[in-house]
């Protein structure tokens, strides 16, 4: 039975991510990713090891934990990378979605790995996907798609799937971790490994003489926002599916598809229109039957 208070944890998850993704639609247009990615691994990394220096401990070694979390943390650059080149280029209406289909890769994955599997399974994969390929339709006559040609729509949810596929891998691999050492002790490893993976691309940038600026002012107040709500969602996830249940919390966390559309329509007048509200709400639906299905 699906425990209530996964799914719970997992739509607060959701909407941690939500407000997280529509503010790199922001920064993301206008910061090195990277620079990006240093400081929302860094300052988290900095606040999880500080915070337990100060009330608990240090993650204990454990091999198989630290592999898999060092994977984990470098996955965890690549999905940001397509993700935020999708939110970028927007409309985030389709690129949330796209990223949201890393729920039915999940479960693939687990089909692949030897998990029992059903006709529904296969029946929430295929709405997905559809779903995704009519969201990335390009309507001329719809006012949402007035800035958008049918090209610029079909790259966005390439680039959101490719997301998709790391974060089927990367969340495979945290919530390994967090069996194993707890979910905090493996948002802290997810958020350390994948800082250290930062550094060394800043290196390598530096060392190809790029021009590396910092954010500022407002747009740094935004960056380090984004940076909060991020290793929330995160730690929600973890915490949900380490204490309450994975699929339960996958299930809540899987309405990011719809929460950082809605958020992007309230806080960046981001049109959606009547279409694309219903092809969203049929990835949601295929979404929810996959979890559910696991």
């Amino acid at each position: 039975m699906i425990s209530s208070t996964a799914v719970m944890w997992g739509l607060l998850g959701a909407l941690f991510i939500g407000a997280s993704d529509c503010i790199a639609r922001v920064t993301a247009q206008s910061i090195n990713s990277n620079v990006l990615f240093l400081f929302i691994m860094g300052c988290s990394s900095v606040v999880l090891i500080g915070g337990q220096l100060l009330f608990s401990s240090l993650p204990p070694f454990h091999m198989y934990a630290w592999s898999v979390s060092a994977i984990s943390g470098a996955l965890n650059l690549v999905a940001l990378y397509f993700l935020y080149l999708a939110l970028a280029r927007g409309p985030v209406s389709v690129a949330s979605p796209a990223a949201s289909t890393f729920v039915v890769m999940l479960v693939l994955l687990n089909i692949v790995a030897g998990e029992a599997w059903s006709v529904a399974h296969l029946i929430a994969i295929a709405v997905v996907f559809f779903g995704v390929s009519q969201l990335a339709r390009h309507s001329p006559g719809a006012v949402e798609d007035k800035d958008f040609d049918a090209a610029w729509l079909r790259r966005t949810a390439l680039y959101g799937l490719l997301a998709a596929s790391a974060v089927t891998i990367r969340m495979f691999m945290a919530q390994e971790a967090g069996d194993v050492l707890g979910a905090m002790h493996a948002l802290t490893l997810n958020r350390a490994f994948a800082f250290a993976g930062a550094v060394i691309i800043l290196m390598w940038q530096l060392s190809r003489k790029l021009t590396i600026s910092f954010p500022r002012g407002h747009m740094l107040g935004l960056v380090l926002l984004q940076t909060m709500f991020e290793t929330l969602a995160l730690a929600s996830f973890l915490t949900g599916s380490a204490s309450a249940g994975r699929i339960g919390t996958t299930i809540g966390f899987s309405a990011f598809a719809v929460t950082t559309a809605l958020i992007a329509r309230i806080w960046l007048g981001e049109k959606i229109g009547r279409r694309r509200s219903f092809w969203m709400i049929v990835v949601l639906g295929g979404l929810v039957l996959a979890s559910y299905a696991a």
